[in-house]
């Protein structure tokens, strides 16, 4: 493999295969709106919500699931790249047994190539009781029945799926999408790996005047540490933010963690201890809960 993890005090680092890039986040200010939409079931995740979104017009959204029937979902977790062209992959497709319940999901809804693209990661269950953890792929996801989500509408700001040279992933970036709106209450960015999560969400914060706000998103973490002192000892895991807080400027993050080897974990980050793995796509926003 062309990558390791490395231990620096106490924060776990790994080593990506392309160059190092000076940039370590990119960012967008812009306006969100929040929202109360119903996906539309006997459909997959991808075309209900590509669809309820165009009705609404909006091209850019974060969307929260809970609670919902899944006819089936497919979805895979982080495994090593046997090839060494990544410093992680993705593993095999897993399937639940049907009916499928969704406990808790979140999803950026941004393009690709110019079409409708959407990341998600979640928590659920299958019809057998086997819990689990992991990205759903959307468009291999059916919704068992209609089902309503709280979606952040972004205005003027839009994800969009480039290569990216350090990685050699294919990963969301912010760019503007139109004209700026009046009343800017959100911030779009995403993070490199190596740093932080908490402090580089502070940095961020305060480059550009937030001291309070809400926190949305999800991402990969060299391993994961909690503030309870539990720790998932895998080299890549993929991280779901089930709420976060900017207080004072300070960054408190509970979040859910699943590994190579499938065990999850969900509670409060340790500050200091948690290093972004791939990436973080996320959002801070000032809108009423």
């Amino acid at each position: 493999m062309n990558s390791d993890t490395r231990h620096a005090g106490s924060m776990r680092r790994i080593v990506h295969p392309g160059p190092w890039a000076d940039q370590r986040h990119q960012a967008v200010p812009c306006r969100v709106t929040q929202r109360r939409l119903v996906l539309r079931g006997g459909q997959t995740l991808h075309a209900a919500v590509v669809m309820v979104l165009e009705e609404s017009g909006a091209r850019a959204a974060y969307l929260e699931l809970a609670e919902a029937m899944m006819a089936s979902l497919r979805y895979v977790i982080p495994a090593d790249d046997e090839s060494g062209e990544h410093a992680a992959w993705y593993s095999a497709t897993h399937e639940l047994a049907p009916p499928a319940l969704l406990h808790r999901a979140g999803l950026h809804v941004g393009c690709r190539d110019g079409k409708p693209f959407l990341h998600c990661h979640g928590l659920w269950e299958g019809a057998d009781g086997t819990r689990a953890m992991g990205h759903m792929l959307p468009t291999e996801s059916v919704l068992a029945e209609d089902t309503e989500a709280t979606c952040l509408v972004v205005e003027d700001a839009l994800l969009e799926v480039i290569h990216d040279a350090e990685t050699r992933f294919s990963l969301f970036a912010p760019r503007c999408e139109g004209p700026p709106s009046t009343g800017t209450n959100a911030l779009l960015f995403t993070l490199r790996p190596n740093q932080d999560l908490g402090e580089a969400v502070e940095a961020l914060a305060d480059r550009y005047g937030l001291t309070e706000a809400q926190l949305s998103g999800l991402g990969s973490l060299v391993g994961t540490t909690f503030a309870d002192g539990s720790v998932l000892n895998s080299h890549a895991t993929e991280v779901l933010i089930l709420e976060g807080n900017l207080k004072d400027g300070k960054a408190i993050i509970e979040l859910a963690s699943v590994g190579i080897d499938g065990r999850h974990h969900q509670g409060r980050l340790a500050p200091g201890h948690n290093a972004v793995c791939v990436t973080a796509e996320l959002i801070l926003h000032q809108c009423p809960a």
